[in-house]
């Protein structure tokens, strides 16, 4: 086990990862809130997976070997577009032949994650990349990565700030929010995109298990903890940021997998938040 010295001796290693962790635990906080309020927390589980999807398609599409196909096909790019059209079709709310919604995204999330574990044995670089795809493993991250999420992170979070009123109207009450003639169709594809850059380039980044891990549960712990709005946003994002930074302190000085211990800090602010909501019963 490595002492706290030695961790911050190290900083070189871990200041990169800590900072792509952070903006990407702050940013699906955020937007978690509204994922848990409109309850899609299985849309961004998909979503996350359309998103592994799509790196995987990028590297398998490289090894073959097709020239300029092959190196125009950029992960991030391509991520971004599946993940991002996977969004607008789960926005739509039409009617999918007698199959409810919820079977249309649990279908999603199945067949995305076989494409990735299918594709991950035909892949040339070997499984140990598509494990990182799924589960994280942000022990390095790409030095583009420290400026690409960060970016999306403030530029995501400029857009929350802005349509804030709007966007939770729609989450409350929709019905309510057609008849003031709010755009109903547009703020809930806008926002559905944004969920899905900000997986697709975070999934990238970390991996699908933390990503999904910080848009579930701060918000939900957050949501257990207090029911002034403003709050909870405000405590899930901080434990979004928590959950990385201290997910990436324990990988690193216990030699822990790093997305997994990015998701179970996760889950222990969400086990607090259930206590804390208990406890608040029987006073």
């Amino acid at each position: 086990m490595i002492t706290l010295g030695e961790f911050l001796g190290s900083y070189f290693l871990w200041r990169d990862p800590m900072i792509v962790g952070a903006a990407a635990g702050a940013i699906c906080g955020l937007l978690g809130v509204y994922v848990v309020l409109r309850r899609i927390i299985f849309v961004s589980a998909a979503l996350t997976q359309v998103s592994s999807f799509g790196v995987a398609l990028s590297f398998y599409i490289e090894g073959l070997g097709l020239g300029a196909l092959s190196a125009a096909v950029h992960p991030f790019a391509l991520s971004i577009g599946l993940t991002a059209a996977a969004a607008v079709f789960f926005a739509l709310k039409k009617d999918y032949s007698r199959i409810s919604r919820e079977g249309i995204i649990g279908f999603g999330f199945l067949i995305a994650s076989a494409a990735v574990v299918i594709l991950g044995d035909r892949i040339t670089k070997g499984s140990h990349d598509i494990a990182s795809i799924l589960f994280g493993s942000a022990v390095v991250v790409d030095p583009a990565d420290v400026y690409i999420i960060p970016g999306i992170a403030m530029a995501a979070g400029a857009v929350l700030l802005f349509y804030m009123k709007d966007f939770i109207f729609v989450s409350f009450d929709e019905e309510s929010a057609r008849l003031f003639k709010y755009p109903v169709g547009a703020l809930n594809a806008g926002l559905m995109v944004m969920i899905a850059i900000v997986a697709a380039a975070a999934t990238r980044a970390l991996g699908a298990l933390p990503v999904f891990a910080f848009l579930a549960l701060p918000p939900l712990a957050a949501l257990y903890f207090t029911e002034r709005l403003k709050l909870a946003f405000i405590l899930s994002a901080a434990m979004g940021v928590l959950s990385a930074v201290l997910g990436y302190f324990f990988s690193f000085i216990l030699s822990l997998p790093t997305g997994a211990s990015m998701a179970m800090c996760a889950c222990l602010f969400f086990i607090a938040g259930l206590l804390w909501r208990e406890v608040r019963k029987r006073v």
